[in-house]
């Protein structure tokens, strides 16, 4: 990665929590005062709970699996549901990364001393176990603004919609679920050969480019993730064109990479969203409606597995 994708990809970060003054403050002394150029910075980092919520943590250093929360005046009357919060995020993270993560935490309520006493001291924890990953041969250098898709999959064994790894092109994202060699596609709804090795036609896989500033982007398909992730409305902004099979299919269930911008990076990819089957229509008869039926599907290495009947 060069020097210019780094700057660029610093600049929209840290800048993510500018409507929010303290957390803006606290996020950038942080991430200044520990001076480390190889140590990514992620703000806002999405953590999908299993219920289907979404929490966010301020900063949160992938490399060192410390995330850091500002902690305003309001969260004194929400302990009890701060502390649940923190615990879902944990267990997300441990079940993801293999290990253990660790909040820390600054209260902006404080004085001016306060708060730069508690900075200095998340600097002081942050930068003492990337040194101890460092010794001990744990740490890996940050080099790129976007995780390489085909490391991150090397090892795993299925694909999840809390990894939030994007998939340059459809063929990237086939070939990794079924260890296939494809160049591209056209479609963008299909049952790729090499999956009806293990599941005949069961499954399609979806790649719907989803609509930016509620307007189509694909051929007047208006297709919404919803903001919890568990469902897609889909429609035609230019026909009448609900699926003429009726009010919902249960056999179409979909195996679903979304294309859409990184909040930070800016850069279009296709992520998994999840499996979804197809329910009922919305209820003026206009909108197709898939539900979230699994955040998580398997990855085949070797295609050449008899079908599973």
């Amino acid at each position: 990665m060069s020097g210019a994708d780094k700057l660029g990809y610093l600049i929209r970060a840290l800048s993510r929590t500018k409507r929010k003054d303290y957390e803006n403050y606290v996020v950038n002394a942080i991430w200044n005062r520990l001076a480390m150029g190889d140590v990514k910075p992620v703000t806002q980092q999405l953590v999908l709970w299993p219920d289907g919520r979404r929490s966010f943590v301020d900063l949160y250093f992938p490399q060192a699996m410390i995330g850091v929360e500002c902690d305003e005046a309001y969260h004194q009357g929400q302990r009890e549901r701060d502390r649940e919060r923190e615990i879902t995020i944990t267990d997300v993270l441990r079940q993801i990364r293999g290990e253990d993560y660790r909040a820390l935490h600054v209260d902006v309520s404080g004085s001016y001393e306060q708060v730069e006493r508690s900075i200095d001291d998340c600097v002081r924890r942050i930068r003492a176990e990337i040194e101890r990953r460092r010794q001990a041969n744990e740490f890996t250098p940050w080099t790129e603004a976007y995780v390489d898709y085909k490391e991150f999959y090397k090892t795993r064994d299925a694909v999840s919609v809390a990894d939030d790894v994007g998939f340059p092109r459809i063929a990237d994202a086939v070939n990794t679920l079924c260890g296939s060699e494809y160049k591209r596609f056209q479609e963008s709804w299909f049952v790729p050969s090499v999956m009806r090795q293990w599941y005949g036609d069961r499954y399609r896989v979806w790649f719907p480019k989803l609509a930016i500033g509620g307007k189509a982007v694909a051929n007047g398909w208006n297709n919404r993730l919803s903001d919890d992730g568990t469902y897609i409305y889909e429609y035609n902004e230019d026909a009448d064109l609900v699926d003429p099979v009726g009010d919902g299919d249960p056999n179409d269930i979909r195996i679903t990479f979304a294309k859409s911008a990184d909040p930070v990076t800016r850069i279009q990819a296709y992520r998994f969203v999840g499996v979804f089957r197809r329910i009922s229509n919305s209820e003026d008869g206009t909108r197709k409606r898939y539900q979230r039926i699994e955040t998580v599907f398997p990855i085949h290495r070797t295609p050449c597995l008899p079908i599973h009947r």
